[in-house]
């Protein structure tokens, strides 16, 4: 694998990490008008550029309907994501361990759909997954929000199983930027059509919440999602979809400078560095 694809990992690693972090700084929202607005904004940043450098270009009617369905799956992602978040603010290892689930989901999907795996990508995920549990372990609980929130990480995981999955269909016979793009855009869509629905307010917001959204929109967003998805191209979605699970290590490490009363102990540190170990050995298998 070439040192060009290494860097995209861990560009793409590190932005996606930056997600939890940010949105802790916007839990007085609610978790609807932040996906909101992240997809949105990264939805407008890319089309304007798009048009500008390669103008409109036509979509197959069976790539425009994957690419709706992966749309629509995002913005239940984010959805459920920040959802998770926003009920285990002190937990955000626990709350990324389970909303990175997704290439344990995605590995089902493959072999389901008859894909051949290896046996390094098989030991990589299970060290991957063994790491994340250390992490996610010290703290187990039954009470009502961490129960809840873990039900929610799981289920945005399963959603974005499948986001992994169609791109890396619809990237056979369209650019990486055209997906990103437009599954921005209905992922926008959605998120819209629920705030609509759940009554939820998410047109008046801070001058600081819009600079938070923005920065959520291009960095996390255009930068770890773009990237993610173009790495289809060359990985198969389960590598993929497995480099967000660094994300709960790289996030904590964050947040324990950044927010006071943040966890970070022996667990956190062990299972973390497992993590990365398993990662080191999945991204070797390729497409």
């Amino acid at each position: 694998m070439s040192l060009r694809i290494y860097i995209l990992l861990i560009l793409s690693m590190f932005a996606v990490s930056t997600s939890p972090l940010i949105a802790r700084y916007l839990n007085h929202l609610s978790p609807i008008t932040i996906g909101l607005w992240r997809m949105f904004i990264a939805a407008c940043i890319m089309s304007i550029y798009g048009y500008y450098q390669h103008g409109l270009k036509p979509i197959s009617s069976l790539n425009r309907f994957k690419i709706i369905i992966a749309g629509i799956l995002l913005g239940i992602h984010f959805a459920l994501f920040y959802g998770a978040i926003s009920l285990m603010p002190n937990n955000i290892a626990n709350a990324t361990v389970f909303g990175t689930m997704a290439p344990l989901f995605a590995l089902f999907i493959e072999i389901y759909f008859g894909k051949a795996i290896s046996q390094k990508l098989i030991l990589g995920l299970l060290i991957v997954l063994g790491g994340s549990f250390i992490m996610f372990v010290y703290d187990f609980s039954l009470n009502n929000n961490l129960t809840i929130g873990n039900i929610l990480a799981i289920s945005c995981s399963i959603c974005f199983a499948f986001v992994f999955i169609l791109s890396d269909q619809v990237s056979k016979t369209e650019s990486s930027f055209n997906f990103s793009k437009n599954v921005f855009i209905y992922a926008a869509l959605t998120l819209l059509l629920i705030a609509i629905i759940g009554n939820v307010p998410f047109l008046y917001i801070s001058n600081y919440d819009f600079i938070l959204l923005f920065i959520l929109g291009v960095i996390p967003t255009i930068v770890g999602h773009s990237v993610l998805y173009y790495l289809t191209n060359y990985l198969r979605p389960t590598v993929v979809a497995s480099i967000p699970l660094g994300e709960p290590f790289i996030a904590s490490i964050f947040a324990w400078f950044l927010f006071p009363g943040q966890i970070l102990n022996t667990y956190i540190i062990i299972g973390g560095i497992t993590t990365l170990f398993g990662l080191f050995i999945i991204i070797q298998s390729k497409k």
